[in-house]
């Protein structure tokens, strides 16, 4: 009776939670016209048994008949994470409709500093200019943290914004903490939070490097400033900057007008030599776009961003440049990135194409080379960002999502990633949903025993953090293997890849979620494509595909976390779990 009264107050909760009339998991999905996709398996497998999730379970009882405490996740993987088009789909569910509260956005990052897509979830927008480093590339200068990125700069204009809530119907964040992870190189930048027109200093944590904002109300928009212990210095700096962009924008518009007169004195030249009457060739003119662009550059000085900064340093980078130049006079350091310049060009490291063999060595780590006091005293302030965490004091879940285009598992290792663990100690996930092989198995020569060998080492990582910490596997979608322009043949190593997490849930006593049966296995995504469910790379889903495997991979959490519920042994009262009504009658005096 007790266990029936569990089963139902949970459903009680649930069924007041926001834009939901039903209870999570019994949803109805339309699958009718995909008959390919295989739901008789669309459940999470434990080899094992699900022993290891006691502790996570025990904090969604909490939270779902208590509402107290909060339960965090961490979905991690490559280019299907960063995009958090399926994770954000899980995401809502969770916030939405289980309890119905959340507990903070998690790890968030201005990926539009570095030049890269940002999570459709929310939007980042930046000013001035960043370098980036990601654990994707053959050359990395910056440690690395649990995302995997990095952005730097030098730049006294630099900001950053990030809009939580830009393409939500409907506010869902009002945060109100935040951790940012970052340092200066001679502690001479700040990080600012403004809220309201109002600076807020946050506490500098030397010891995870990080800083550590209060917000007076909550909010969904985090505007980061960066600014200088010498303000002098940096309002000097960045009107010389834009000053001479300026100048810069106006001696290129010049340029473009001086090579119109010289094309079109050729063009009479060239009339005259062959006989032709010039006297109707109108006379050379200044083209519309080239005044456009003077009249605005010179009425409103806004100069092109760019235009001043070539390569990894920009001219006024006299630290930069001097590191650069020593890089270049000598070849003996480094030998490793020289060895991996001389690879194929043609191999795509962020997206794992044409990539002969998934190589853990495929990184060099650069050390600054020695640069001389005199330039460092003229050096500009220089602050690099590795993620910032986003959270509350609400009960609730916070799901948050890791993962960097192209990337496989030994991108997160500790030679890539040193600031890996120290990040996470402020998340400590309950669950962590590993998503990372599709990169790592699309190769010529797939080694499966590395494969799982590397897994067991970034599973150790996580484990140091949280010794308690449960593992859900994702095995890897079915895709295929692009050999010439347009030309897309089977690529048989996603089944190898399937066995390999099956192995590893029965090592760590993990669930797997079989996405590669659950498509239809070998050859769907051919399927998937042509139901509008994929991109034509046949790697890729899109939007409506990656909602549809969103809600596939909830409806199977759920479901084991119901059966958990229904196998609970029988209680007294005296253990405080509410009845129905008493849960129905909190969750209204908590809405």
């Amino acid at each position: 009776m007790i266990r029936l009264l569990l089963i139902v107050a949970f459903a009680a909760l649930s069924t007041f939670a926001k834009d939901l009339t039903i209870a999570p998991g019994s949803y109805s999905l339309d699958l009718t016209k995909y008959d390919f996709i295989d739901t008789t398996v669309n459940v999470i497998q434990f080899p094992k048994g699900n022993e290891a999730f006691t502790p996570f379970f025990n904090k969604m009882d909490t939270l779902v008949f208590e509402n107290k405490g909060q339960v965090r996740i961490m979905h991690v993987g490559g280019s299907h994470l960063q995009a958090d088009v399926i994770s954000g789909r899980i995401r809502e569910h969770m916030i939405k409709e289980y309890p119905g509260a959340s507990a903070g956005r998690g790890f968030i990052f201005p990926y539009s500093a570095a030049r890269t897509n940002t999570p459709s979830s929310y939007a980042s927008y930046y000013k001035g200019i960043w370098d980036k480093n990601k654990n994707v590339q053959r050359e990395i200068s910056k440690p690395l943290g649990l995302l995997g990125i990095a952005v730097s700069t030098s730049d006294p204009r630099a900001e950053i914004t990030l809009m939580l809530d830009k393409y939500n119907s409907a506010p869902i964040w009002g945060e109100t903490r935040f951790r940012l992870f970052g340092y200066s190189d001679n502690n001479d930048v700040v990080p600012v939070l403004r809220v309201d027109s109002t600076d807020i200093y946050g506490v500098h944590d030397t010891v995870s490097q990080s800083y550590v904002f209060t917000s007076p109300r909550p909010i969904d928009t985090i505007q980061i400033q960066f600014r200088w212990v010498d303000s002098l210095k940096q309002a000097t700096v960045a009107q010389f900057i834009n000053d001479s962009l300026l100048q810069d924008s106006i001696a290129r518009a010049d340029s473009l007008k001086t090579d119109s007169l010289k094309k079109d004195s050729l063009s009479k030249d060239s009339l005259k030599k062959n006989g032709n009457d010039t006297s109707k060739v109108e006379k050379a003119k200044i083209p519309a776009n080239v005044l456009n662009l003077q009249n605005a550059q010179l009425q409103n000085a806004q100069p092109a961003l760019d235009s001043m900064f070539q390569g990894e340093c920009d001219v006024l980078d006299t630290a930069c440049i001097a590191r650069e130049e020593a890089k270049n006079k000598d070849t003996t350091v480094n030998s490793r990135c020289a060895e991996l310049a001389a690879k194929k060009a043609d191999i795509n490291y962020e997206e794992g194409e044409q990539d002969p063999t998934n190589n853990p060595d495929d990184h060099c780590f650069t050390e600054p080379a020695a640069v001389p006091d005199s330039v460092k005293k003229n050096a500009r302030p220089h602050f690099t960002l590795t993620g910032i965490l986003s959270e509350n004091d609400a009960p609730g879940i916070i799901y948050t999502n890791v993962g960097i285009n192209g990337a496989k598992v030994h991108d997160y290792f500790e030679e890539v990633c040193p600031l890996f663990e120290k990040e996470m100690e402020y998340f400590k996930p309950d669950l962590v949903i590993f998503a990372i092989g599709i990169n790592d198995a699309n190769v010529q020569r797939f080694n499966d025993k590395q494969f799982r060998e590397d897994y067991d080492k970034l599973i150790e990582r996580f484990k140091k953090v949280n010794p308690n910490v449960a593992f859900i596997f994702e095995t890897n979608n079915d895709m295929f293997r692009k050999i010439k322009r347009k030309k897309f043949v089977q690529h048989g190593n996603g089944e190898v890849a399937r066995k390999s997490f099956f192995m590893l849930a029965d090592k760590h006593k993990a669930g797997v979620w079989d996405k590669f049966s659950i498509m239809g296995g070998l050859g769907s995504m051919a399927k998937w494509e042509r139901a509008s469910l994929a991109k034509k790379d046949k790697v890729h889903f899109n939007l409506t595909g990656y909602n549809l495997l969103g809600d596939l991979f909830y409806k199977a959490l759920i479901q084991a976390y119901q059966d958990h519920i229904a196998n609970l042994p029988a209680q007294t009262k005296s253990e405080n779990k509410p009845t129905a009504q008493q849960a129905t009658k909190d969750e209204r005096g908590n809405k």
